[in-house]
C-alpha cells in the first residue's frame, strides 16, 4: 500500500439525538470519540449500545470519505507516519504500562486491562489468578497513551487507553491527511466484525466540523433491514498519496 485506504460511502444512520448539547447523556464516553456515531447496521447498534427508544436518521452526501483505521494501522509505513506524526505533536507517549490479563467467559477469550502502575494492575485480578497459558496474570509491557492534548484537540477530553492509537489516527486523519491528499476526511470507519452477540460490529464517525455537508433524514425505527444496509458497503480504496513510502518486505 502507498497510500490511505478510505471507505466512500454516500448514506450511514446514527441511532440517538442530533444535538450536540446531548452528546453524552445516556454514555459518558464514546469509541468514535466527539464524532457522531454512525453505521450501516443501526439495529445491532441500538441492541449493542442499549439505544432503544432513540431516534434513527439517516445521514446522506454524495460522496462521504472515511479514513479506514483498521487498514491504515495494519500498514506498517501509514502507521508509521501516523504515530510519528501523534508523537511529534505531543498527541500520544510511549511508556511503560501493566497488563492485568481476565477471560471473557462470554466470549471464551483472553482481554487484558491497561494500567499504570502494578498495584492497579493487582486490584483488577484475583490473588491466585493466571494469564494465558497459564501465565502470569499481570506484566510490565509498553505501550501508547494518549496526552491531554489528544483529548483537548479532539474536544473529547479523556477516554479509554486502549483507544489510544484510534483516536490518534482520528486526529491524524482531521488535521494532516488533507495535506497529504489535497482534500478532507468525513471521519473513519471501523470495519469491525458483525457480531453483535459478542458487541461487535462495523462503525464509523463523523467529524464534527463535516457534519454541515450531511443531509439529515429522520426514520421511523425498524426502516432500516441490517443485512440490506451492510450489503451496500463499499471495498476498501486506496487514496494514492507519494508522502507515504512503500514499505518493501525483505525478499520482495
Amino acid at each position: 500500500m502507498s497510500g490511505i485506504p478510505i471507505v466512500e460511502l454516500e448514506r450511514v444512520y446514527h441511532v440517538g439525538s442530533l444535538d450536540p448539547a446531548l452528546r453524552g447523556s445516556l454514555h459518558r464516553s464514546s469509541q468514535e470519540g466527539p464524532c457522531l456515531s454512525v453505521s450501516l447496521c443501526p439495529d445491532a447498534w441500538t441492541a449493542i449500545a442499549r439505544l432503544g427508544g432513540s431516534d434513527l436518521y439517516a445521514l446522506e452526501r454524495g460522496y462521504g470519505a472515511f479514513l479506514d483505521v483498521h487498514a491504515a494501522m495494519s500498514d506498517p509505513a501509514l502507521r508509521e507516519t501516523i504515530v510519528r506524526w501523534a508523537e511529534a505533536e505531543g498527541l500520544i507517549v510511549y511508556r511503560e504500562r501493566w497488563k492485568a490479563w481476565a477471560f471473557d467467559e462470554e466470549t471464551e477469550e483472553w482481554m487484558h486491562f491497561d494500567v499504570d502502575t502494578r498495584e492497579d494492575a493487582e486490584a483488577e485480578v484475583d490473588e491466585f489468578a493466571t494469564g494465558p497459558d497459564g501465565g502470569p496474570a499481570i506484566e510490565l509491557s509498553m505501550g501508547y497513551v494518549a496526552t491531554e492534548e489528544l483529548g483537548r484537540r479532539l474536544g473529547c477530553g479523556r477516554f479509554d487507553d486502549a483507544f489510544t492509537l484510534d483516536f490518534a489516527a482520528m486526529a491524524w486523519a482531521r488535521d494532516a491527511a488533507p495535506m497529504l491528499t489535497g482534500r478532507t476526511f468525513d471521519g473513519v470507519w471501523f470495519r469491525e466484525e458483525y457480531a453483535p452477540e459478542r458487541h461487535s460490529a462495523p462503525r464509523g464517525g463523523i467529524f464534527p466540523d463535516a457534519l454541515p455537508q450531511w443531509t439529515s433524514i429522520f426514520l421511523p425505527r425498524g426502516a432500516v433491514d441490517d443485512d440490506d444496509a451492510l450489503a451496500t458497503m463499499p471495498d476498501t480504496t486506496i487514496l494514492p498519496s507519494t508522502a507515504i513510502p512503500r514499505v518493501i518486505s525483505p525478499g520482495t
